[in-house]
């Protein structure tokens, strides 16, 4: 479950989900702003569905809030995001 929600995040960010990465600083504010923008259109795509189906799955906003507020974090403090070996 965590892993598609890490692809589907990536997938919005444009970025491939690899075993080791960066998110570089000078790019954190082009990638809040695409996850901010996908999160507001999952909200609004639920306000304005008449179908269960879209109910029933996990809102973007809940689910990607805590990796929104690491790139606000690194943005903040100018920071690279690095993960893997």
């Amino acid at each position: 479950m965590l892993k598609d929600l890490t692809l589907r995040i990536f997938d919005i960010l444009g970025k491939d989900l690899e075993d080791k990465g960066i998110l570089l600083a000078q790019d954190l504010d082009h990638l809040i702003l695409k996850l901010e923008l996908a999160i507001a259109n999952d909200s609004e795509m639920r306000k304005s569905s008449q179908s269960g189906q879209i109910q029933g799955l996990d809102r973007l906003g809940q689910r990607a809030f805590p990796f929104l507020q690491l790139l606000q974090s690194a943005q903040k403090n100018k920071a690279y995001i690095v993960w893997g070996d």
